[in-house]
């Protein structure tokens, strides 16, 4: 210790440990061990990190100062708790100390600095302590802040001059001024004229607030009614006592009463209408009076009245028919203008105009049957008098339409007339006001239509005596003593008798006795045994028989009612129709339904009617037959069920039913399919739509048996396709269809084909030593094989003469590779004689040739048609193959010009060939083989 002492000059408020390059401790201070988490561990020796576990995990650290990289490191304010619970704070340093001697050590210095904690951690608190008062007064003049602009009700705080200082957001949206505009300026500037705000705060006394109401202008110009509060705010400035209220502040609340008011009287208007439509006895009356009404509760100006032609003939009680305007024009029919108000122009200039549907502001409202506003009719394009408003001072406006009933084309109620109303003022939108205008127009068009209600009531009465005496139908009504009452011209001219005569009969002098007894029985029970009263049931419908005074008899058909006067029946009233001629018609049309019945029944066709609500209407009895169908379903008369019994029988009963469903869609498609039955049996069924003129009313169904056609039918086309089969193995397709046709001779000639004749080298031999039908039972093996190949290859076989094998390819459908489908075919021909010899253990060879060329194809002569070919590309193939080589395919020089590109050939050389000459030949040997480019 004392060694490293005289090294350094430690100050004396500092312990120190010196270690060396492995963090064990070589050297300590007296009092260093203060400073440790583990005091007794603090010696020579140790690893510095017992004592101080702060240094774990600081080795690199460390290093780095130990070898130079780093020039010291520390630590601030490490704690400690001693042994009397006081903490102890203090700070680590550590730095590198070496010299000449090559002596190096790591020296760490503790500084105890509780006493500069102790300060810190007081000025700290006093800090926080000040924020936190700091921070509670910004928090609390926040609160007073949003309160101030979230209070609903209007604030103005001022000076004792009058001067705002401070306003919320209520007076912002209120008056429509801006903070900036109003702090400053004098809180007289927000009063209408002859009001002022001031005199309140020169009014109210120390002790208690003043209240009062003063009328307000807004900076749109409009006026409206605030209730005021003002408040004196006190100074906490202690001085002289006569200064005190030169430095108050004033507090004004101010709470909107304008609603309160308006609804007041829209209240009253609304009442006072309400009593004179109660007490008017004419539409002009009411309407007259209602406009000086709205306009003086409300506060307008002036006030028009439009109506179409037909409202203003309600107003003048006018009978006339005839238009003496446009019905299609609103005219101004009645006004009204304040006696303060001079707008001479504007009134009669309204009365001469006119205005269509959707035209200024009365069309408008006619053509939407809606309430309109305007604010300022000076600055409106849809107003007509727009200029002559400037120039007399008119400007708010509204109308409201006056509402009949509802029309059934539109589904909107009818607009009878327009209100609108008029002010001097600009007037904002009022959507209230609207709704209750809107409620007193209703009021108007169910008065108007209540009135006209009545003026049509006496007008009907006139009508309907005129329409009695010009009906066609017989009207007539009967006393209780069963004399007539009233009988109209019809009902005299009908039957011939005068107006002498039919005051002396009564109705039993001229109703046959073959009328329906329903009807007598109700003329005897009220007429001659007085027996009826209210609640006696009797028929609505009557059919009568009466006699002419010219002894005809006429059917009448009609309706009766029955009136009563306390209890006791006083008149029957009936209107008839002469249904004479219609009854002659429907017994001729009666007999032309039985016999129509009677051909539906006797039709060897079940037949099914249904109407489009899925009701049978009608069937016969084949189809009840035909079906197996239970009378007791058919009674149901209902499809679904009929339908649901007969599935069960058919082979596809969803086909059925999908069937029935898409043509239940479709009512205007026709149908006809086929229906099998699980028993064997089948049934045509026919449906189309059952018309009654264009409409269409329902289906017919009609269902024919087939079974026994159909079982015929089948049989002719089995035996139909075993010769077509047949035909087909003799002759191609193409060829056979020709002869079906008719043709006796068929010959054509193809320009290019190739032909293969094979042969079976050694059969002839073979023969005379095997069993013929063996030997034909192995050859039909063999040829079985080919035909199978010529099949496969899309090739013609001609015929088979012996062992030998002819086939074609192009004919009888030209093809382009006629030559190398032949060139497969022999090549496979090898390879199946091959496989045959090794399975069947016969070894035969084959020769074959091929030419290609021109031939004449076809079939002649009458009877065991054959499809062969001529010419001379025929005989040379059948050269090249007499001529060839066993288990050789050759040939000719014309053929291997078509197939040398494909195939590897053998040049076999020139061959006399019998009847040609020297030819030259070549032996197919296979298919070339393809040389991939890589």
């Amino acid at each position: 210790m004392n060694t490293l002492l005289k090294k350094l000059l430690v100050p004396h408020h500092l312990e120190y440990l010196a270690l060396d390059k492995d963090f064990l401790i070589q050297e300590t201070s007296f009092q260093v061990q203060r400073f440790a988490d583990f005091p007794e561990e603090v010696t020579a020796g140790n690893d510095v990190r017992l004592p101080f576990p702060e240094l774990v995990g600081t080795e690199e650290i460390l290093i780095d100062i130990f070898e130079g990289r780093l020039p010291n490191f520390e630590f601030k304010a490490i704690t400690r708790v001693l042994e009397n619970g006081s903490p102890l704070y203090f700070d680590m340093y550590i730095v590198e100390f070496s010299n000449d001697d090559n002596y190096q050590r790591l020296i760490i210095f503790f500084e105890d600095v509780t006493d500069r904690m102790g300060l810190e951690q007081t000025l700290v608190q006093a800090t926080n302590e000040m924020n936190i008062l700091l921070s509670t007064l910004a928090a609390t003049n926040n609160y007073v802040e949003k309160i101030i602009t979230s209070i609903a009700e209007v604030l103005l705080v001022t000076t004792a001059s009058g001067k705002i200082k401070k306003i919320n957001q209520a007076t912002q949206d209120l008056f429509g001024y801006s903070e900036s505009e109003l702090v400053g300026q004098q809180i007289n500037a927000l009063a209408a004229d002859g009001e002022s705000l001031q005199a309140v705060s020169q009014q109210q006394s120390q002790s208690s607030p003043t209240n009062v109401e003063v009328v307000c202008t807004a900076k749109t110009g409009e006026k409206f009614t605030v209730a005021f509060s003002c408040t004196p705010i006190p100074s906490e400035i202690q001085g002289i006592s006569q200064t005190r209220a030169a430095l108050q502040d004033f507090v004004y609340i101010g709470r909107d009463v304008t609603d309160r008011e308006r609804a007041r009287k829209r209240k009253l208007a609304q009442y006072v209408t309400t009593r004179i439509l109660s007490t008017s006895e004419t539409i002009k009356k009411a309407l007259t009076a209602i406009l000086p009404v709205i306009c003086d509760t409300l506060e307008w100006d002036t006030a028009e009245l439009w109506m179409p032609e037909a409202g203003e003939k309600l107003l003048s009680g006018s009978k006339r028919i005839t238009a003496v305007s446009d019905p299609n024009l609103l005219r101004c029919a009645a006004s009204w203008t304040k006696g303060s108000v001079s707008i001479p122009k504007f009134a009669e200039f309204g009365e001469q105009m006119t205005c269509e549907l959707g035209e200024g502001l009365p069309g408008l409202v006619w053509a939407s049957g809606s309430p309109e506003w305007i604010a300022d009719v000076t600055k409106s394009d849809i107003f007509l008098r727009r200029e002559i408003a400037v120039a007399e001072g008119l400007h708010g406006a509204f109308a409201f339409p006056i509402l009949g009933d509802y029309e059934q084309e539109t589904s909107e109620k009818s607009v009878l007339g327009v209100m609108t109303f008029f002010s001097c003022e600009v007037r904002s939108f009022d959507e209230e006001l609207l709704q209750i205008m809107g409620t007193i127009g209703s009021q108007l068009g169910q008065f108007i239509k209540r009135k006209q209600a009545e003026i049509a009531l006496r007008e009907s009465e006139e009508q309907l005596r005129d329409l009695f005496e010009n009906a066609t139908d017989l009207i007539q009504s009967i006393g209780a003593d069963g004399h007539f009452l009233y009988v109209n011209r019809a009902w005299r001219e009908t039957l011939g008798y005068s107006e002498a005569e039919i005051a002396e009969m009564s109705v039993f002098d001229i109703i046959h006795p073959n009328s329906s007894p329903e009807s007598l029985d109700i003329l005897y029970q009220a007429i001659s045994k007085n027996d009826f009263n209210e609640d006696t049931f009797y028929p609505e419908s009557i059919e009568v028989i009466f006699i002419t005074k010219s002894s005809e008899l006429i059917l009448l058909e009609g309706s009766i009612s029955c009136k009563f006067s306390e209890g006791s029946l006083v008149a029957i009233r009936a209107i008839l129709r002469d249904i004479t001629a219609r009854k002659v018609a429907e017994d001729a049309l009666a007999q032309s339904v039985s016999l129509l019945q009677a051909t539906f029944d006797s039709t060897a066709d079940g037949i099914l009617a249904i109407d489009r609500n899925g009701k049978i209407v009608s069937f016969n009895r084949e189809f009840v037959e035909m079906w197996g169908i239970p009378n007791e379903v058919m009674a149901l008369r209902d499809d679904a069920t009929t339908i649901a019994f007969v599935l069960n029988q058919l082979k596809d009963p969803q086909g059925f039913q999908d069937r029935i469903e898409s043509l239940y869609d479709q009512p205007e498609a026709e149908s006809f399919d086929l229906l099998e039955f699980q028993d064997g049996r089948f049934f045509e069924r026919y449906s189309e739509p059952q018309r009654l003129g264009d409409k269409i009313i329902g289906r017919v169904w009609s269902y024919h048996d087939i079974t026994e056609r159909k079982q015929a039918e089948d049989a002719l086309r089995e035996e139909q396709a075993k010769s077509e089969k047949l035909l087909l193995n003799i002759l191609p397709k193409a060829i056979a269809e020709r002869l079906k046709q008719n043709e006796t001779t068929i010959a054509e000639y193809f320009p290019e084909v190739t032909v293969l004749f094979a042969d079976i080298v050694g059969f002839t031999a073979l023969s005379s030593t095997m069993n013929p039908i063996a030997l034909v039972e192995l050859l039909n093996k063999v040829f079985s094989r080919f035909d199978l190949l010529c099949e496969q290859h899309g090739l013609e076989k001609i015929k088979t003469i012996g062992d030998a094998y002819m086939v074609v390819g192009g004919l009888p459908n030209p093809r382009a590779d006629h030559a190398e489908a032949i060139a497969k075919l022999a090549l496979d021909m090898q390879t199946e004689m091959a496989r045959f010899h090794q399975k069947n253990h016969k070894f035969f060879s084959i020769r074959i040739g091929i030419h290609s060329g021109p031939v004449v194809a076809g079939v002649i002569g009458l009877k065991k048609f054959i499809y062969d070919l001529w010419g001379d590309t025929v005989n040379i193939a059948s050269r090249m193959e007499s001529h060839g080589i066993s288990w050789r395919i050759q040939v000719s020089e014309t053929t291997y010009k078509l197939l040398e590109h494909q195939y590897l050939f053998q040049e076999r050389g020139i061959i006399q060939v019998k009847g040609k000459g020297g030819m030259k030949t070549y032996l197919l040997v296979r298919k070339k083989q393809v040389v991939s480019s890589q």
